[in-house]
């Protein structure tokens, strides 16, 4: 799938704000990506805002690249320069993704669990959700995925572990929302 790392870290997100529909959260991030077979990580650092209307992925450095999804509207903003709307109804994938990151931000965790053992266990910071694929596509890409967050909505660190070996650590330090 094209876009699967970032596919993963919406229904994450969403994860993390299914408690909190009405919240506004904004952080800056650390993302570092573990490839099999290199030896450096390649870390980015961006900004991320999710809002009862939608998500916005902006990498900063070491290249821009923006990612937003906007009351069914979704917009990529591709390190060349290219800006390009994506319509869900075209792009399977999308229209899952919007799907289920909007029933997260609602508060319906139904439509993750129709994809992903959920666990969620309570700890002294927070709570850490751990997402399992079910059988099908997803399990045959991704291990598990992980979410800490230290209160509804509100994701301190985010792992991804694929079944190829690579994974992907986020680390948010949360700024003021913006509109």
């Amino acid at each position: 799938m094209k876009y699967a790392r970032l596919v993963f870290i919406v229904l994450s997100l969403g994860t993390a704000a299914a408690a909190a529909p009405a919240a506004n959260f904004a952080a800056t991030f650390v993302q570092t990506r573990t490839l099999p077979g290199f030896d450096t990580p390649i870390v980015s650092h961006g900004l991320m805002r999710v809002d009862p209307h939608g998500f916005y992925w902006e990498i900063k450095s070491p290249y821009h690249y923006v990612f937003a999804m906007h009351d069914g509207h979704v917009h990529e903003e591709l390190p060349d320069g290219t800006k390009r709307q994506l319509d869900p109804d075209q792009k399977p994938w999308l229209a899952a993704v919007e799907h289920i990151f909007v029933s997260a931000l609602s508060g319906d965790r139904s439509q993750l669990q129709r994809y992903f053992n959920v666990k969620a266990e309570p700890i002294n910071t927070g709570t850490h959700v751990t997402l399992t694929p079910k059988p099908g596509a997803l399990a045959k890409v991704i291990e598990r995925i992980e979410v800490t967050e230290s209160a509804p909505g509100h994701p301190e660190r985010l792992q991804i572990r694929e079944k190829s070996g690579a994974r992907m650590d986020i680390r948010f330090t949360p700024v003021a929302a913006q509109p």
